[in-house]
């Protein structure tokens, strides 16, 4: 017998130049080996894609911006807190992929 989940699923949103929003439409993720509804994940439009890479572009190219500013060791700081988080959620992280893969 398969212990219950502990993870809570959320439906999913859009994060675009720092903002969240909800998708033009949604889909739902299905447990293959259940066939349960997992959550529902948010699907960007064409217009959801452009202004993610609009604003993409504008942060890789602005001189002034945040992340140019940073030097290399601070952006690597970052990015190894980052990997500090995945870590810290692996347990939560690799049961929502093995429950998404079935």
């Amino acid at each position: 017998m398969l212990a219950a989940s502990k993870v809570k699923i959320e439906s999913g949103r859009l994060l675009i130049n720092g903002q969240w929003s909800e998708g033009s439409k949604s889909f739902d993720t299905m447990n293959p080996a259940t066939g349960e509804v997992l959550t529902q994940v948010a699907e960007a439009s064409a217009a959801d894609v452009d202004r993610a890479v609009q604003a993409a572009r504008q942060a890789f190219e602005d001189r002034a911006g945040g992340w140019r500013k940073l030097s290399a060791s601070e952006r690597g700081r970052l990015i190894w807190k980052l990997a500090d988080l995945v870590e810290k959620n692996i347990e939560e992280i690799a049961e929502v992929e093995t429950l998404d893969n079935g």
